[in-house]
C-alpha cells in the first residue's frame, strides 16, 4: 500500500487490462489482491471504468462518448442475463470480437481499482496513447462482459447488475454527467439505487 493510499483509507483490491490484438479481437485479464471480491464489486468496476471512458471522451459534445452511452442502454434495455452478448446488443460484433482469454500482446488498456470502505470505490485508468476512440468505447463492452461472465451463475447480482446499468444511463440522461464528479459520481448512485440504498 502506498503513502497516498494510506492517507485518503483506500485499499487497492485489483488490477485490470483489457487488451485489443490485431485481428480486432479484445478480452480482459484481471488481478485480484484481495482474497475474495464480492460480485457486484465486478460490477462497480466496470461501472467507474465506463464512466471515466466517457468523461476522457468528451462527454456530452464526442460522437464517440454518446455512442458509449448508447450501447450501455442497448444491454440494459435487453435485461441482462448469464447469456448477454454486449457486443451483439451494442451492434458492433462485427468489427470487434470478445474473446475469453485475452491476447497476449496488443494495445493495452490497463488500470487500478480501490475500495474505501463498504461503499466507495475509485478507479486509476492508464489509456494507451496509440489506442483509437474507437477501442476505448469497445473497451468498456469488454469490461462489461467480462463481469457478466463472472457473475453468470448468480441471477440477483446480474439483475443488480441490469438496474445499475439502467440507472448509470438515466443519470447521464438526467444532465448528471458533465464535469469531473461524474466519474465518482454516477457509478456510485447508479450502483446504491439498484441495491435500494437510494
Amino acid at each position: 500500500m502506498g503513502i497516498m493510499d494510506t492517507i485518503f483509507g483506500r485499499k487497492k483490491i485489483l488490477e485490470y487490462e483489457i487488451v485489443f490484438d490485431s485481428n480486432n479481437n479484445v478480452g480482459v485479464n484481471l488481478f485480484t489482491l484481495v482474497p475474495n471480491i464480492p460480485g457486484p464489486d465486478y460490477i462497480r468496476l466496470w461501472a467507474s471504468y465506463q464512466a471515466k471512458l466517457i468523461y476522457n471522451l468528451g462527454f456530452p459534445k464526442n460522437v464517440s462518448a454518446m455512442m458509449a452511452l448508447g450501447s450501455v442502454g442497448k444491454v440494459a434495455e435487453s435485461n441482462i442475463n448469464a447469456k448477454t452478448n454486449c457486443f451483439k446488443l451494442a451492434k458492433v460484433d462485427d468489427v470487434v470480437t470478445y474473446i475469453i482469454d485475452a491476447p497476449s500482446n496488443g494495445i493495452k488498456f490497463t488500470g487500478e481499482f480501490y475500495a474505501k470502505g463498504s461503499l466507495d470505490r475509485m478507479i486509476q485508468t492508464h489509456f494507451p496513447h496509440n489506442g483509437t476512440e474507437q477501442q476505448l468505447v469497445f473497451s468498456g463492452l469488454a469490461l462489461m462482459q467480462y463481469a457478466i461472465n463472472i457473475n453468470s451463475k448468480d441471477k440477483e447480482v446480474l439483475e443488480v447488475f441490469n438496474n445499475t446499468a439502467a440507472n448509470f444511463v438515466k443519470l447521464y440522461q438526467g444532465g448528471m454527467g458533465e464535469g469531473i464528479s461524474a466519474i465518482s459520481e454516477i457509478p456510485k448512485y447508479a450502483y446504491m439505487k439498484a441495491i435500494g440504498l437510494m
